[in-house]
């Protein structure tokens, strides 16, 4: 670059930890001036992603200079939310456009575009992080608001990762005066509490177990060194897998644990998402045989599905 146009480091680091993202003010507190910032973009060095925002160097910018620039545009008391949110704690890949960003309800409007989505609101919310986002628990509870459907992933997905607590979700849950899915997130902050760490797990512990009168199995246990999805103190372990299958480090641990337990006697049965979903009642009968086999004098329960399913039907395929 010519030695005219050589941008000083202080800015340069700044951009830097922006993904590449300055506005005017921060440059100008580093002491660049506005003959100098013209002369940035008339040369192509810098581009201007807002009014007031720049690229330092050349384009196109990234998913996470976008994010940058919104945040920096939308101005010191907005934070980054939904999926954005998410994304930069760790809880889903996807890196979206729009992003949104969301302000308090007194400053002043922002116009959307294919970049950003602005939205004000009259609650209070927290900032937290570089760059700046809603807290975790605020970012799980509006994404559980805006998909419903999606809250069992959410949660569980959040506390799994242990971005956050059962107890931290409930505290902030219990601060927001109205959400439209309060009662269902009750129930599944309750039954996560219990261990369930994926929606396979809640799947199992509602329709299978809970659905059936099955004794309470204990979850994310510890056993040999290994972890367990759901021990039986009879001698009895589940393993529950949503994924259509793992290789690697994954599949020889699975091997070890499996038969670590089968040196000491203790069973291992295996379900998949489409079993537990698609025929909890057939799963549920396999545990309640290999229950009672091994000592449980209790009997199993029939749900609601159980009498659209032939008997003939429970443990075949």
């Amino acid at each position: 670059m010519h030695p005219r146009t050589s941008i000083p480091e202080a800015v340069r680091s700044v951009a830097a930890e922006q993904a590449r993202v300055i506005s005017v003010e921060q440059a100008k507190t580093l002491g660049l001036t506005t003959t100098q910032l013209r002369r940035y973009l008339d040369e192509g060095h810098w581009t201007r992603l807002a009014h007031g925002i720049y690229l330092v160097g050349p384009p196109p910018p990234d998913w996470f200079s976008l994010l940058w620039a919104g945040a920096l545009y939308a101005g010191p008391a907005a934070a980054v939310a939904g999926l954005a949110a998410a994304r930069l704690w760790g809880l889903t890949a996807h890196e979206q456009t729009p992003i949104s960003i969301v302000l308090p309800h007194s400053a002043r409007a922002r116009a959307d575009s294919a970049w950003w989505e602005f939205t004000r609101r009259r609650s209070s919310f927290r900032i937290v992080g570089s760059p700046p986002r809603l807290s975790v628990e605020q970012t799980v509870l509006d994404l559980c608001r805006l998909e419903p459907e999606r809250s069992a992933h959410w949660v569980t997905q959040a506390v799994g990762a242990r971005r956050t607590t059962v107890e931290r979700l409930r505290t902030e849950l219990a601060d927001l005066q109205r959400h439209p899915a309060r009662r269902q997130l009750g129930q599944l902050l309750a039954d996560v509490g219990q261990g369930a760490q994926s929606p396979l797990e809640l799947v199992y512990l509602r329709d299978i177990e809970r659905a059936h009168g099955l004794p309470a199995g204990r979850r994310q246990a510890r056993s040999g060194g290994f972890w367990v999805d759901v021990a039986y103190d009879l001698g009895l372990m589940v393993e529950l897998d949503g994924r259509r299958g793992h290789g690697g480090a994954d599949a020889f641990r699975d091997m070890d644990r499996d038969n670590f337990h089968a040196m000491h006697g203790i069973g291992t049965l295996r379900f998949g998402w489409q079993q537990c979903q698609a025929e909890p009642c057939r799963v549920a009968t396999m545990v309640a045989v290999r229950l009672q086999a091994l000592g449980w004098v209790g009997e199993m329960s029939s749900c609601r599905r159980c009498r659209l399913v032939p008997p003939r039907d429970l443990l075949h395929g």
